[in-house]
């Protein structure tokens, strides 16, 4: 096996059990006594975004896919500052910050679930499940993004003003 059929292997390995994690982790509860669950499996699921997005882009190169090397990259800073998001909030509750805490949760939301968003968009760009053509090019593009954008607004609405009294 050549090192790029091995890299491309090792790829979508890691973007499907992230896309099977990450719909884990919307679904498990992130707070009371069963929260460790998320906090597990978002755990894996951050290391499986991280190892596809590291390699999307070597891949996304070769190919000659400025999109998907775009998506990549930016999916690489999304998961990173969503993991670094979750320390910071566990360190403004330690101190006593409330407000701040909530303010880190929000972007650890954000940041995740625009994770999530990037590895679909360049799942469907790539393998255009649909076909090919102009409509359904931007239906791929756009679609994980505008229902990605109102479950995440949705999220943090609700997080808008709460006091954070557990970490997730």
């Amino acid at each position: 096996m050549n090192p790029h059929d091995l890299m491309l292997g090792v790829h979508v390995l890691a973007g499907a059990g992230g896309f099977l994690l990450g719909l884990a982790a919307l679904l498990l509860p992130k707070f009371g006594p069963r929260a460790v669950w998320h906090r597990r499996v978002g755990r894996v699921y951050a290391v499986c975004m991280l190892l596809m997005a590291v390699l999307s882009v070597p891949l996304a190169w070769q190919g000659g896919s400025v999109l998907l090397l775009v998506i990549g990259l930016l999916t690489l800073g999304w998961v990173g500052v969503g993991w670094w998001a979750i320390w910071r909030m566990r360190a403004a509750r330690r101190a006593g910050n409330a407000g701040r805490a909530a303010g880190w949760l929000q972007t650890h939301v954000t940041m995740m679930g625009s994770s999530y968003i990037g590895a679909w968009t360049a799942f469907l760009v790539n393998v255009e499940p649909l076909g090919q053509g102009g409509v359904a090019f931007w239906l791929y593009a756009l679609g994980p993004t505008v229902l990605g954008t109102v479950l995440i607004a949705r999220s943090n609405s609700r997080l808008q003003g709460q006091r954070v009294a557990r970490a997730v």
